[in-house]
């Protein structure tokens, strides 16, 4: 809304992303993740810090404790992360309550980018679900995500290995489908080299 009455909001995803330097080596820690807001996809930020410290305690807004306790869990369990000694802080950006379990990718990658110190590049979405034994499912909706994301710039994006060559069916030649079966896999496509 402005003076002139409604005015076209081309990008809403883009209020919900962070808006700094895409080298900094402050992104460590941030991932981006795709959400369904009835047919409508956003992209929203999620923010995470792992502090080592001598109390080891966990503060979240904007994700069910719940589940985001699973995830850290099972990125313990499953992917050997030793981030049990560590404090977490885990943030949705802008005051979104992230509801939907496509977003458990990008809750695991910004943990893992904090911990290890290596940020995401610029340019990477995630789309999944977690399970218990570490895999990565598919959630509704992955053509209509992860055309949102090639329309909107994203080069990379990192979904469930299941669907991989359904979406790379989609011939979108702007972005990079990487098909993941494990928080393993997401660690090694991800975080190494």
């Amino acid at each position: 809304m402005a003076n002139s009455g409604l005015e076209v909001v081309s990008n809403p995803s883009g209020i919900y992303l962070s808006q700094q330097n895409p080298d900094s080596d402050v992104l460590a820690g941030l991932a981006v993740a795709v959400v369904m807001d009835g047919s409508r996809s956003f992209l929203i930020e999620v923010q995470a810090l792992c502090s080592p410290g001598p109390t080891v305690s966990r503060h979240v807004n904007g994700v069910q404790a719940s589940r985001a306790d699973m995830i850290i869990a099972v990125l313990m369990k499953q992917a050997g992360l030793r981030i049990q000694e560590n404090g977490i802080f885990l943030n949705v950006a802008n005051g979104m309550a992230l509801s939907e379990t496509a977003g458990d990718l990008a809750i695991a990658a910004a943990i893992c980018s904090s911990f290890l110190e290596f940020p995401i590049p610029h340019g990477v979405a995630f789309i999944g679900e977690i399970g218990l034994g570490g895999e990565v499912r598919t959630v509704p909706r992955m053509e209509k995500r992860v055309s949102t994301l090639a329309k909107l710039g994203f080069n990379k994006c990192v979904v469930p290995k299941s669907v991989e060559e359904s979406l790379k069916a989609l011939n979108l030649k702007e972005i990079e489908i990487i098909g993941c079966k494990n928080l393993k896999e997401l660690i090694n496509a991800v975080f190494r080299g």
